[in-house]
């Protein structure tokens, strides 16, 4: 049964202000002639012009509020009725103007006394402020002949006594209208503004492409808009379920088409009963002329139908294939995956099924919450695998098709068990469908996916390069893959700020796309980078419906936003856990194993790391996967890390300064940060503090502020732990192997014959090593390196 539409809460409160207090927007045009018109002295009278609806009383008052006549100006309403009234424009204050009201017949002055009239608002309205004094005649209606004799009358004395006049209007039948009256017509407004509107007066997000359907079917008028979202759910609004227009037309359209309706001939109303009422973007993909006002052709099938006997019922499609396709590609995922599923069992279509399971992978989402089958039922055969990747796949050599199908099985047998037997094999296959023509945006996506947890992330960019170009007929599912595959190379880059890009775009879609694992992940990584922000919580959403390939890929996002943050130990958990369930994350496996040993490193004393960390090298990284530039570096970054050889300086040092491959600057900044930790929890503090004071500043210059609340907590939590530190990394190789003889018991001549020097020799550089280490003589030199020792102490 058909739902009338409703006023939404938030504008209902307002009926009798006629839309006084909506926002306006896309009207800076119009609101520049308006204020022109009210500050300037040429003696004309402005007829604003428009639909009901349209927003002709809020735009002209938020135009005299903006040039200063709050205050100053006054509202006429109901003019034609036998009720007139004054008010102010914030509509506090009234005044009854039924004496002046406009007469049926107008022919002369005399039938008319508009000094009266204005004698009368002026004495109400008393000084009124310094602004422009503007009469506002609203709710004019029909602008008829005699109208618009009582509007010039009403002008002339207006004039002289310094008033401006302004009036709204539905139509005009005055033909010609006097050289003394300019028109301003208000047209519909568009998707942007009209978005904006509607997010002012509901309490949640609406998808872009139902924006543009309510948009189409209020042809731009504000009002009808609002009054169409009242009728629709929120999950319609969002787009997670379809929706196809409405089927009975609210009071506010009926008001607004009036006029329109009662114009028309017989033939007309037949013509426009029968005009098509589909899917606006069906309207623009097929170019199929469609009527200019949808709703007024609604008002005529209801006429027509009524006049037959019954009102006709657009029709909204079935349950079959077709509509399931549509749900799928339109990301509605409210009605699935019961009826997708279902549908691609009961008639095996190789295109459903590669919808499905291109929905499946794209939003990560495991379905295992609804017993309807198997992802890829029996029955389908292996050409499915065909519109996973391409939209015309007869025009694909057999070589790539044969390539689509072994990537397909590859990655679907990782979704469920998370191992990938042959990477080489993937490899090869993915570089040759890659330069194939004709892809579809899901399955790209999907390949960026793959490409990046090989670690191939100079291979995912060159693929949404390559397939970027705009093409026709993208449906809502490729377009969010396409941003959610560029979230994840952003991501994969450490550009934080465009993860935040490409999600947004994502969610202006499709606003449930935030709620996603994937992009809840990719945010919570991004806002740690870019603001500091904490994790908040480390729930998933719709708990046991994600595959576990996700939940792994969660857990990485979230540890690395731990790690930015300076909270090690968390992170060290989250990253467990994300190796556990997915070996091939997409942020590849090197930056997320060193991301663990990093967090592993600044959560655990000095020496007690070994085996735990030494275990994360297994099993090994092939040396394809670490070719890119940024993933030598982390690879640099990790062996530094797990380097025990008494030296960790030189490590970093090579790490840092001469790499494999030159660094981003989300690299170096890591390189800096693990550096200034590692050389802090060893007594390095000066070494800390230079290379953290470094990765400040880069910070800062490349938007990644985030990262100083880590650096923040983790120089505080030394701080209270145990003060500046001693400075055991700052001494050099002669002096630490002194260090060590002499904390062993020997004496400064057996320490001299060890070292083959001279014993002032020896007691000299003792001397810099205590003055160093903040200490005074031997016996505090054993007593700090009993509480504190360093880890090349400890392992000597």
């Amino acid at each position: 049964m058909a739902v009338p539409p409703a006023v939404p809460p938030a504008w209902a409160s307002q009926a009798g202000s006629r839309g006084r207090d909506l926002v306006v927007h896309g009207r800076d045009r119009e609101l520049r002639v308006i204020g022109h018109f009210a500050t300037d002295l040429d003696p004309t009278v402005l007829v604003v012009r428009g639909l009901s609806g349209i927003g002709k009383t809020s735009t002209v008052l938020h135009a005299l509020k903006q040039v200063g006549a709050g205050s100053s100006a006054v509202r006429v309403v109901r003019p034609c009725s036998s009720r007139p009234s004054a008010h102010d424009l914030d509509n506090n204050r009234r005044i009854d103007l039924s004496a002046w009201s406009v007469p049926e017949h107008l022919e002369h002055d005399a039938d008319f006394d508009a000094a009266g009239f204005l004698r009368a608002i002026s004495v109400w309205a008393g000084d009124g402020g310094s602004g422009p004094r503007v009469l506002f005649v609203d709710d004019v209606g029909v602008l008829t002949p005699e109208r618009a004799r009582w509007l010039q009358y009403l002008a002339d004395e207006a004039y002289g006594q310094d008033w401006r006049v302004i009036a709204a209007v539905r139509s005009i039948t005055v033909d010609p209208l006097s050289d003394d009256v300019e028109v301003l017509d208000l047209g519909p407004i568009d998707r942007m503004p009209l978005r904006r509107v509607l997010a002012a007066e509901l309490s949640f997000p609406v998808a872009a492409d139902v924006v543009e359907h309510l948009r189409w079917w209020s042809a731009g008028n504000p009002r009808l808009a609002l009054e169409l979202a009242g009728s629709l759910s929120a999950a319609e609004l969002r787009g997670d379920v379809s929706w196809a227009g409405p089927e009975t037309v609210g009071s506010a359209a009926r008001r607004a088409y009036r006029a329109m309706l009662a114009g028309l001939d017989p033939a007309t109303m037949t013509a426009l009963a029968a005009a098509p009422l589909g899917d606006v973007s069906v309207v623009r993909r097929e170019g199929r002329s469609t009527v200019r006002h949808p709703l007024l052709a609604l008002l005529c099938r209801e006429v027509c139908g009524a006049a037959d006997g019954g009102t006709p019922v657009p029709d909204r499609g079935g349950a079959g294939p077709g509509a399931v396709a549509a749900m799928l590609d339109g990301l509605h995922l409210d009605e699935l995956p019961a009826r997708a599923w279902a549908a691609v069992a009961a008639a095996p279509d190789p295109y459903l099924a590669a919808r499905a399971v291109g929905v499946s992978l794209l939003t990560g989402r495991a379905w295992r919450d609804h017993l309807d089958g198997p992802l890829v039922p029996d029955g389908v055969g292996p050409g499915w695998t065909d519109h996973l990747w391409w939209r015309e796949p007869a025009a694909v050599g057999e070589a790539a098709r044969a390539a689509g199908v072994r990537v397909a099985e590859a990655l679907l047998g990782l979704e469920d068990t998370g191992d990938l037997p042959d990477p080489v094999a993937l490899r090869a296959d993915l570089r040759q469908i890659g330069p194939t023509p004709g892809q579809d945006w899901v399955g790209v996506g999907i390949q960026v996916r793959a490409l990046l947890a090989l670690g191939d992330v100079v291979g995912a960019r060159g693929l949404l390069a390559d397939h970027s170009g705009a093409t026709p007929g993208r449906t809502v599912a490729e377009i969010v893959a396409r941003d959610v595959a560029a979230a994840r190379v952003a991501a994969f880059d450490g550009r934080a700020a465009d993860v935040r890009t490409h999600l947004a775009h994502a969610t202006e879609l499709r606003p449930s796309v935030e709620e996603w694992l994937p992009a809840r992940g990719m945010r919570v990584s991004a806002d740690a980078v870019v603001d500091g922000t904490a994790p908040a919580s480390t729930m998933p959403a719709q708990a046991g419906s994600w595959s576990a390939r996700v939940l792994g890929e969660y857990a990485a996002d979230l540890g690395a936003a731990h790690l930015v943050v300076g909270q090690a130990e968390g992170a060290v958990a989250l990253l467990t856990i994300a190796l556990e369930h997915c070996a091939w994350p997409y942020r590849g496996r090197v930056q997320v194993r060193c991301d663990l040993v990093e967090a592993v490193m600044a959560s655990t004393p000095p020496g007690n790391v070994g085996p735990r960390a030494q275990r994360l090298l297994d099993p090994p990284v092939a040396p394809e996967e670490r070719s890119a530039p940024d993933v030598a570096a982390a690879y640099c970054r990790l062996n530094a890390l797990l380097a025990d050889d008494g030296t960790p300086s030189a490590a970093f040092e090579a790490a840092l300064h001469t790499p494999a491959a030159p660094m981003s600057p989300w690299q170096r900044v890591r390189m800096l940060v693990a550096y200034g930790r590692y050389a802090v929890t060893r007594g390095g503090r000066s070494t800390g503090d230079a290379m953290l004071d470094e990765a400040r500043t880069l910070v800062r210059l490349a938007g990644m502020a985030g990262w100083l609340r880590g650096i923040d907590a983790f120089l505080a939590d030394a701080d209270a732990s145990g003060g500046t530190g001693p400075e055991w990394e700052v001494l050099g190789r002669h002096e630490r192997e002194m260090v060590k003889l002499a904390v062993h018991g020997a004496t400064n001549s057996q320490i001299a014959q060890a070292t083959f020097v001279s014993e002032r020799t020896v007691v000299n550089r003792l001397r810099r090593a205590y003055a160093t280490l903040g200490i005074r003589d031997r016996r505090d030199l054993v007593r700090l390196a009993e509480t504190r020792p360093p880890a090349w102490l400890a392992g000597g």
